[in-house]
């Protein structure tokens, strides 16, 4: 059973980690772990979604089927976790399941609870707690250090950017940006500032460039507390950094204080 300070579909994927004891994260096949856990993967035949599941309760296995264009490795992997969540958290038993991008963008509780847990389990299948912290000691908030996770994790940059914020032990957030509004943050545990959701960015940020002007620097830069975080009388420097998701047609903010 979950401890208060772990969530549920975090503390079921790191049982089947500790289950199969799974030490390295190259030992991480997301279609071997499906299998032995009653489902089969298969690649194509799918239109309209980028994952499928179909269970029957009482009948195994159970099929996790991934749409072919589904790329890079780390997206096509997040997608087959997402759909192993959904069987393994029990979600709509009997009911074929299909996911695509708004699903696997769904990372607070207000938008679909079950999609939110399905993503939840897939982030700590794909980067279990241990390993991932690992790879934190003696660095500091950057998108280039997301982006070595990603890699060697072979996860997507959004899921680890999230991880990151929630395992780093620094005060970050990881802002998802879309037509120039803030679409959801997930905040460190401690990282204090509120930062509303749904919220149209500041003009005095670096962020709305990339929505206004198509371009935004990648560096991190030194950014208004005043235009992130509501009382920014009470906080440090602020930093932001950006990495853009053309094919989400969004921008994927880092914003650490220091």
């Amino acid at each position: 059973m979950a401890t208060s300070e772990v969530p549920w579909p975090e503390f079921k994927a790191g049982s089947i980690i500790a289950t199969l004891k799974i030490l390295d994260a190259a030992d991480i096949s997301v279609e071997d772990i499906a299998w032995v856990r009653g489902a089969l993967v298969l690649e194509g035949g799918l239109r309209g979604a980028d994952a499928r599941l179909l269970h029957t309760p009482g009948i195994q296995p159970a099929i996790i089927r991934v749409n072919s264009s589904v790329r890079p490795a780390g997206r096509k992997r997040f997608a087959i976790a997402h759909e192993l969540g959904h069987l393994e958290l029990k979600h709509n038993p009997g009911s074929v399941t299909e996911c695509a991008e708004k699903e696997f963008l769904a990372w607070y509780q207000t938008q679909n609870d079950q999609e939110v847990d399905a993503n939840v389990f897939a982030a700590a299948l794909l980067m279990p707690k241990k390993m991932f912290l690992k790879r934190l000691e003696g660095t500091v908030p950057s998108m280039e250090l997301i982006e070595e996770l990603a890699e060697f994790f072979q996860t997507t940059l959004t899921a680890t950017a999230i991880r990151y914020t929630q395992l780093c032990g620094e005060r970050c957030a990881v802002v998802f940006s879309k037509n120039a509004r803030i679409d959801w943050v997930r905040r460190s545990p401690d990282f204090g500032a509120w930062i509303p959701p749904k919220a149209k960015l500041s003009e005095n940020t670096y962020a709305v460039d990339y929505h206004t002007r198509g371009n935004v620097s990648t560096k991190r830069e030194t950014a208004r507390l005043d235009a992130w975080v509501e009382d920014a009388s009470q906080w440090a420097t602020i930093y932001e950094q950006s990495r853009p998701l053309p094919s989400y047609k969004s921008l994927l903010t880092l914003l650490s204080f220091r």
